[in-house]
C-alpha cells in the first residue's frame, strides 16, 4: 500500500511508524505549507489526514477532488459536506473521531446498556473524558460519539452530560457512568499510547483499499465487514 500522510504532528508520525512496521510505503508527506494541488492522484493508494479542524475541510476536499481515498481522524469540524463530495466523486472516504478498536467496542456496549436502562430514568448517564493539554476540541469527537450511542433507543433530545478535562499528556480516557440511587455502572476506556489509534487507522485503510467500496464509509463498516 502506497500512502500519503497529511499532518506532520504526533499522529502523523505514529501512522508512519505503523505503516513501515506493516510493510507499506510512505510515498509523500504534506504539511501546512505544501500544496496538495500538485499531487498526482496515481502516486498513492490512500491518504491519512490528521490535521486541524481549520485545515481539514480544504485538505480533505482537495484529496477527494484528486480522487485519492482518504482516512481522516481530524475532529471538531463539519464532515457532512465531505461525505457528500465523496459520494458525488465516488471516492472512498472514511472519517472517524477515534480509530481504537476498544473504543468502537465500548460504543457498542454503550448502545446496549443505554437501551437496556432507557425505561429506568433513575439511572442517569454521563461521560467524563480526559485528554492531553494540546487537544483543542472539547468535548472530544469520541465523547460525542459515545453519547450518541447511549442515546439510541432513548427519548429524542435527551442530553447526555459530558465533562471534559485537558491536562498533561493523557492520550485519551473516556468513562461512561450510569448513576442510580444506590448503585452505579461504569464503562471505561483508557488509551496508553497513540499507537492504538495509528494501528486502527492503518488497518482500516488496508481494508478500504482492498474493499473496492466507493463514497463515504464508517469505522463500523470496517469492523463489521473485516470480521466476516
Amino acid at each position: 500500500m502506497k500512502a500519503l500522510v497529511v499532518g506532520p504532528g504526533k499522529m502523523g508520525r505514529a501512522i508512519e511508524a505503523v505503516l513501515v512496521q506493516r510493510g507499506h510505503g510512505v510515498r509523500a508527506r504534506f504539511g501546512r505549507r505544501d500544496d496538495l494541488e500538485a499531487l498526482e492522484p496515481d502516486v498513492v493508494d490512500v491518504a491519512f489526514e490528521f490535521t486541524t479542524p481549520e485545515a481539514a475541510p480544504k485538505t480533505v476536499g482537495a484529496l477527494l477532488m484528486h480522487r485519492v481515498p482518504v482516512v481522516c481522524g481530524t475532529t471538531g469540524w463539519d464532515v457532512a459536506p465531505m461525505r457528500a463530495l465523496a459520494g458525488e466523486r465516488r471516492v472512498p472516504f472514511l472519517h472517524s473521531p477515534n480509530f481504537s478498536i476498544g473504543v468502537a467496542a465500548l460504543r457498542r456496549a454503550a448502545m446496549v446498556l443505554g437501551g437496556a436502562l432507557a425505561r429506568f430514568p433513575e439511572f442517569e448517564p454521563a461521560i467524563l473524558e480526559r485528554h492531553h493539554s494540546a487537544k483543542k476540541d472539547a468535548p472530544s469527537g469520541t465523547a460525542k460519539a459515545i453519547a450518541e450511542s447511549v442515546g439510541v433507543g432513548r427519548e429524542p433530545g435527551e442530553e447526555i452530560p459530558i465533562v471534559s478535562l485537558r491536562h498533561g499528556g493523557q492520550p485519551g480516557e473516556h468513562v461512561l457512568v450510569f448513576e442510580g440511587p444506590d448503585e452505579s455502572i461504569e464503562l471505561v476506556h483508557r488509551a496508553r499510547s497513540r499507537s492504538i489509534f495509528a494501528l486502527g487507522a492503518v488497518q482500516a485503510a488496508e481494508w478500504l483499499v482492498r474493499s473496492g467500496l466507493t463514497g463515504p464509509v464508517t469505522f463500523d463498516d470496517f469492523l463489521d465487514r473485516r470480521t466476516r
